[in-house]
């Protein structure tokens, strides 16, 4: 059973069968869960959250049982701009603290924090090599490489202003880095932890998603008070070949997802309650979908033939067809859902 977890700004987790489009459980986790990751064989659900004094922890969800297995302690200021990823083994968890400074590691089997890793300034997204030795952490002005072996830190590599998201590119071979407030992207090759390329796209890059092969990457850019866009770059040139408007004026995009073969992009854009869908043979938009309130989390089931989107201000969780590119349910779920993930085959 493919299993799609919300994590809902009301303290609760919400379960829902994929296959009927129904909440089967409800966890109560506490505090402000904003975060939620899947372990690789599909057993565990890691939720992160903040309690009242500001102190982060992850709930560990049995995902068999529907149940609280354990709570794990980290540093302070966990907050949905934090992140939360596994080794491709899944036997390591890592956890941005941003407030801290610093990533929690830890251990699945235990559920446990074995090392805390001091990255300086302002760790926030992380990206782990497909061989499971290297962990790269943007922070403030840099991004720090991790090995995952020694859980020190090995190299620091200065990017742009603000890197907010990274990305290795399939193959493991590139990082790409999207600095928000310098308006570019800092290709990084993972072997020698030096830049190779910066790519100049429009204002406020985020999200960054590839193609399966790793040929071209989709970028998400804000533009806060414009229409914002996603820029296509070819990976192998490192060049933008097309920027598309995605929204309308003032209406932020927030969040970008691509299926698993390769051939849409979908993009939610906060105020116009929308979901854009990019034809990625064509590089063009070819359907807009009406979603719920403030889509702020979009992600696709295994099979990608259902886009799952969560609509903060609609307490819903929008169920697209991607094959109509149509809505087939809308699915209540707790208020101010945040994040969603989903169980593997």
């Amino acid at each position: 059973m493919v299993l799609a977890y919300v994590a809902n700004g009301d303290g609760t987790v919400s379960a829902i069968d994929t296959k009927k489009n129904s909440v089967i459980a409800t966890i109560f986790v506490g505090n402000q869960p904003n975060n939620i990751a899947i372990t690789p064989d599909g057993k565990f659900a890691y939720v992160l959250k903040t309690d009242r004094n500001f102190m982060g922890t992850v709930s560990v969800i049995d995902i068999k049982t529907h149940s609280i297995i354990a709570t794990i302690p980290i540093n302070n200021n966990a907050n949905s701009q934090n992140n939360i990823a596994f080794t491709p083994s899944g036997k390591l968890a890592y956890v941005t603290n941003l407030g801290s400074s610093n990533v929690s590691v830890i251990d699945t089997k235990t559920h446990s924090v074995i090392a805390t890793v001091d990255v300086e300034i302002g760790p926030r997204s992380i990206a782990i090599s497909p061989d499971g030795k290297l962990v790269f952490v943007s922070k403030s002005r840099s991004v720090s490489v991790i090995d995952t072996k020694t859980h020190n830190v090995i190299a620091t590599v200065p990017v742009g202003d603000f890197p907010r998201i990274i990305a290795i590119v399939p193959g493991g071979k590139l990082l790409y880095v999207s600095n928000n407030s310098s308006g570019n992207i800092s290709v990084i090759d993972t072997n020698t932890h030096s830049i190779i390329a910066t790519v100049t796209v429009e204002n406020m890059p985020s999200d960054i998603v590839f193609t399966p092969n790793g040929k071209m990457a989709y970028l998400l850019n804000g533009n806060q008070n414009a229409i914002g866009s996603v820029s296509v770059i070819d990976v192998k040139t490192h060049s933008v070949i097309t920027t598309i408007p995605v929204g309308n004026t003032e209406d932020l995009p927030n969040d970008i997802a691509i299926t698993s073969d390769g051939k849409l992009v979908y993009v939610t854009t906060l105020f116009g309650d929308e979901v854009t869908v990019i034809d990625t043979k064509m590089q063009s938009i070819i359907a807009t979908v009406q979603v719920g309130r403030f889509p702020a989390d979009v992600t696709f089931t295994p099979d990608g033939k259902r886009a799952y989107v969560a609509n903060n201000l609609g307490a819903t969780v929008t169920v697209i067809d991607v094959k109509t590119h149509s809505v087939i349910s809308t699915v209540s779920v707790g208020t101010n859902p945040q994040a969603i993930a989903i169980t593997p085959q």
